[in-house]
Protein backbone atom coordinates (compact mmCIF):
# COMPACT_ATOMS: atom_id res chain seq x y z
CA UNK A 1 0.00 0.00 0.00
CA UNK A 2 2.57 2.38 1.02
CA UNK A 3 5.02 4.10 -1.79
CA UNK A 4 5.39 7.97 -2.82
CA UNK A 5 1.84 7.25 -4.35
CA UNK A 6 0.20 10.90 -5.28
CA UNK A 7 -3.40 8.99 -5.36
CA UNK A 8 -2.82 8.43 -1.47
CA UNK A 9 -1.09 11.41 -0.93
CA UNK A 10 -4.06 13.50 -1.92
CA UNK A 11 -6.28 11.28 -0.25
CA UNK A 12 -4.06 11.93 3.17
CA UNK A 13 -4.47 15.53 2.56
CA UNK A 14 -8.06 16.07 1.84
CA UNK A 15 -8.60 14.10 4.79
CA UNK A 16 -6.53 16.01 7.07
CA UNK A 17 -8.05 19.18 5.25
CA UNK A 18 -11.87 18.01 6.23
CA UNK A 19 -11.22 17.55 10.08
CA UNK A 20 -8.54 20.27 10.28
CA UNK A 21 -11.27 22.87 10.75
CA UNK A 22 -12.60 20.40 13.74
CA UNK A 23 -15.47 18.23 14.28
CA UNK A 24 -18.44 20.82 14.91
CA UNK A 25 -17.71 21.79 11.10
CA UNK A 26 -18.17 18.12 9.58
CA UNK A 27 -20.88 16.15 9.43
CA UNK A 28 -21.41 12.57 9.32
CA UNK A 29 -21.97 12.40 5.13
CA UNK A 30 -18.51 14.20 4.73
CA UNK A 31 -17.07 11.40 7.23
CA UNK A 32 -18.96 8.95 5.04
CA UNK A 33 -17.17 10.26 1.76
CA UNK A 34 -13.90 9.87 3.46
CA UNK A 35 -14.08 6.60 4.57
CA UNK A 36 -15.74 5.31 1.02
CA UNK A 37 -12.40 7.42 -0.33
CA UNK A 38 -10.13 5.39 1.64
CA UNK A 39 -11.96 1.98 1.82
CA UNK A 40 -11.57 2.13 -2.03
CA UNK A 41 -7.96 3.12 -2.23
CA UNK A 42 -7.17 0.16 0.60
CA UNK A 43 -9.29 -1.99 -2.11
CA UNK A 44 -7.01 -1.27 -4.84
CA UNK A 45 -3.48 -0.79 -3.44
CA UNK A 46 -4.45 -2.53 -0.07
CA UNK A 47 -2.09 -5.39 1.88
CA UNK A 48 -2.24 -7.62 4.39
CA UNK A 49 -1.12 -4.71 7.07
CA UNK A 50 -4.26 -2.38 5.79
CA UNK A 51 -6.56 -4.76 5.99
CA UNK A 52 -7.24 -4.26 10.03
CA UNK A 53 -7.64 -0.52 8.79
CA UNK A 54 -10.27 -1.60 6.25
CA UNK A 55 -12.08 -3.40 8.85
CA UNK A 56 -11.97 -0.37 11.60
CA UNK A 57 -13.22 1.97 8.70
CA UNK A 58 -16.13 -0.51 7.83
CA UNK A 59 -17.34 0.24 12.03
CA UNK A 60 -16.80 3.58 11.66
CA UNK A 61 -18.88 4.14 8.43
CA UNK A 62 -21.64 1.82 9.96
CA UNK A 63 -21.20 3.98 13.03
CA UNK A 64 -21.55 7.30 11.52
CA UNK A 65 -24.39 6.20 8.67
CA UNK A 66 -27.69 7.81 9.63
CA UNK A 67 -29.60 4.49 8.64
CA UNK A 68 -27.76 2.36 10.92
CA UNK A 69 -27.62 4.33 13.87
CA UNK A 70 -31.30 6.36 13.83
CA UNK A 71 -29.37 9.74 12.83
CA UNK A 72 -27.48 10.31 16.05
CA UNK A 73 -24.06 8.52 16.30
CA UNK A 74 -22.61 7.40 18.98
CA UNK A 75 -19.59 9.46 20.05
CA UNK A 76 -17.94 7.37 22.41
CA UNK A 77 -18.52 4.90 20.15
CA UNK A 78 -16.74 6.70 17.23
CA UNK A 79 -14.10 7.61 19.57
CA UNK A 80 -13.49 4.13 20.59
CA UNK A 81 -12.94 3.35 17.19
CA UNK A 82 -10.84 6.63 16.37
CA UNK A 83 -7.94 5.36 18.51
CA UNK A 84 -8.14 1.72 17.01
CA UNK A 85 -7.74 3.44 13.81
CA UNK A 86 -4.95 6.04 15.23
CA UNK A 87 -3.18 3.08 16.83
CA UNK A 88 -3.68 0.98 13.76
CA UNK A 89 -2.61 3.72 11.27
CA UNK A 90 0.72 4.48 13.81
CA UNK A 91 1.37 0.53 12.74
CA UNK A 92 1.49 1.02 9.31
CA UNK A 93 3.68 4.36 9.66
CA UNK A 94 6.30 2.97 11.57
CA UNK A 95 6.76 -0.09 8.99
CA UNK A 96 9.70 -0.19 6.59
CA UNK A 97 7.23 0.45 3.08
CA UNK A 98 5.85 3.73 4.68
CA UNK A 99 8.95 5.59 4.91
CA UNK A 100 8.15 7.28 1.53
CA UNK A 101 5.17 8.77 2.97
CA UNK A 102 6.17 9.59 6.73
CA UNK A 103 5.42 13.13 6.57
CA UNK A 104 1.96 12.46 4.96
CA UNK A 105 0.93 9.71 7.47
CA UNK A 106 2.14 11.47 10.37
CA UNK A 107 -0.01 14.60 9.73
CA UNK A 108 -2.77 12.02 9.52
CA UNK A 109 -2.40 10.35 13.06
CA UNK A 110 -2.43 13.71 14.43
CA UNK A 111 -5.57 14.47 12.18
CA UNK A 112 -6.65 11.46 13.73
CA UNK A 113 -5.54 12.28 17.46
CA UNK A 114 -7.31 15.84 17.47
CA UNK A 115 -10.68 14.63 16.11
CA UNK A 116 -10.38 11.88 18.95
CA UNK A 117 -9.44 13.85 21.59
CA UNK A 118 -12.70 16.12 20.35
CA UNK A 119 -15.11 13.81 20.71
CA UNK A 120 -13.70 12.08 23.44
CA UNK A 121 -13.89 15.98 25.19
CA UNK A 122 -18.02 16.07 24.28
CA UNK A 123 -18.05 12.14 25.42
CA UNK A 124 -17.20 13.55 28.56
CA UNK A 125 -19.10 16.78 28.50
CA UNK A 126 -22.56 15.15 28.22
Amino acid sequence: MISKDQNQISLIEQTVTTFDSGISTVEPQDGISIIDKWLDRLDEAGDDATDEIADTLEELRAELDPHQTQGQPDASAIADILQDLIDQTQSVMESAEASAEQTELSQLVATLENLHRQIAASVQSN
